[in-house]
């Protein structure tokens, strides 16, 4: 199985903790994908580390600046992902996941779908399956 975790801010290790221990498989290949304004991500790393406890393997990759959704969906299908992590920004009064426009472009993306999980700290987009261009 491949896993992405999108990257959003450096302060996110609540959500890659929750990701790394409940959600993905030991031996799994994980991907850090940042976006371009989160300039590095070694102390949230540093943070989760050692990835040795949860046996997986990780690669760190970046956006490009000026993204869209089609060129995260398109790295999704190049490395084969079967689910997307993304984490929870804000939440509503009454506890409940706030979806903010970058996740709203994901999950309405015409190229992807899957099924939708919300946890604590990330919304999982996983079983992923993919449509073919037109």
């Amino acid at each position: 199985m491949t896993t992405i975790i999108l990257i959003k801010s450096v302060d996110q290790a609540p959500t890659v903790r929750e990701v790394l221990g409940s959600v993905v498989d030991p031996d799994e290949m994980i991907y850090f994908l940042r976006l371009p304004t989160v300039r590095c991500l070694g102390p949230l790393i540093q943070e989760t580390n050692p990835m040795i406890e949860y046996g997986v393997e990780y690669r760190i990759d970046c956006l490009p600046d000026g993204y869209d959704v089609s060129e995260l969906v398109e790295f999704a299908v190049e490395v084969g992902a079967d689910r997307i992590c993304i984490g929870i920004s804000d939440r509503t009064m009454s506890g409940k996941a706030r979806i903010d426009d970058l996740t709203e472009s994901i999950l309405l993306h015409d190229r992807i779908s899957g099924d939708f999980v919300v946890g604590d700290h990330a919304i999982v987009l996983e079983e992923l399956e993919y449509a073919s261009e037109c």
